[in-house]
Formats: structure tokens, C-alpha cells, sequence
């Protein structure tokens, strides 16, 4: 009978354990691509700079209630460059495992609909002046843990 105890008590860790290896993955997964994106350079254009004054990073069903499970990281960037030559400077620096977009505060609610986290489009700042950009990346599970985390089911 107590080895029955302990199987069982065995079993209830192990399951336990892979649940929160699957939320605890999944949140780094999204921290490395906040990371990523803090990690790039911010550009310059002359005496035009660029400052990182926020960063966040989330994992969940942040676009679509019912569609997959999303990784996401962003910073927050003050600059005085130029939209498009932003877009451009990050375009050339996405690669095959960071997509990055950027958007103007302005953009956010059209890019990102009504849906999206409040948080994620860095609101605090939305009544700011001109010359705040998001610039952000949204990453693709690389590991089996999505299955075991409780975000992947639950649906709008």
C-alpha cells in the first residue's frame, strides 16, 4: 500500500512538473525575443538617435482568442529618425527566427485591433507627442512544452 502512496504521489509531481516547464519554456521563449530585439542596436541617421524606453515580452493568445498560442516580444523606442527609415533598418535586421515589425504609436490600434492586450501596445504612452515607435516580433513554439501549457487551450 505505500508503494502505491508514493507511485501516486510520484506520478501527481512529474505531472505538475511538466505543467509549469510548459509556462515556465514558453515565457523564456518570449523573454529571448524581447532580448533579441533589446540586443540590436538602436540606429542612428546623423545627429538623429534612437533610445530604447520600454521593453515587454508576453506569451499567449494575443492576436486571435482562438488561434495558436504566440510569443511576443517588443521595445519601445523615442527617436526623432524617420519612420521609414526605421522600418528599413529593422527590416534588415530580421533574420529567419525574428520577424520584426515596427509601427508608430499612432498605427498600434489599426495594427493591432482592439483585441490585443492593452499592455502590449505600450498605452501608457499613447497620448505621448510624435517620435514613439513600437517595434516588435512575434516568435514560433521550437519546443514540445506548448502542449503542456494551459494558455495553448483555452479559447475566446
Amino acid at each position: 500500500m505505500k508503494f502505491v502512496k508514493v507511485l501516486v504521489g510520484i506520478l501527481i509531481l512529474a505531472i505538475v512538473g511538466a505543467l509549469v516547464a510548459g509556462i515556465v519554456v514558453d515565457n523564456i521563449t518570449s523573454a529571448d525575443i524581447e532580448g533579441k530585439l533589446k540586443a540590436i542596436e538602436t540606429p542612428t541617421s546623423g545627429t538623429k538617435t534612437a533610445a530604447i524606453v520600454g521593453s515587454i515580452s508576453r506569451t499567449g493568445k494575443l492576436s486571435d482568442p482562438n488561434g495558436p498560442l504566440e510569443f511576443y516580444g517588443a521595445i519601445l523606442l523615442e527617436t526623432d529618425i524617420d519612420y521609414g527609415a526605421l522600418v528599413g533598418y529593422y527590416r534588415d535586421k530580421s533574420d529567419d527566427d525574428l520577424d520584426i515589425k515596427v509601427v508608430s504609436q499612432e498605427q498600434a490600434k489599426a495594427t493591432f485591433g482592439d483585441d490585443f492586450p492593452e499592455d502590449l501596445r505600450f498605452s501608457h504612452h499613447d497620448s505621448a507627442p510624435k517620435g514613439f515607435y513600437i517595434v516588435y516580433a512575434f516568435g514560433r513554439p521550437r519546443d514540445p512544452f506548448t502542449m503542456l501549457d494551459y494558455r495553448s487551450y483555452i479559447g475566446g
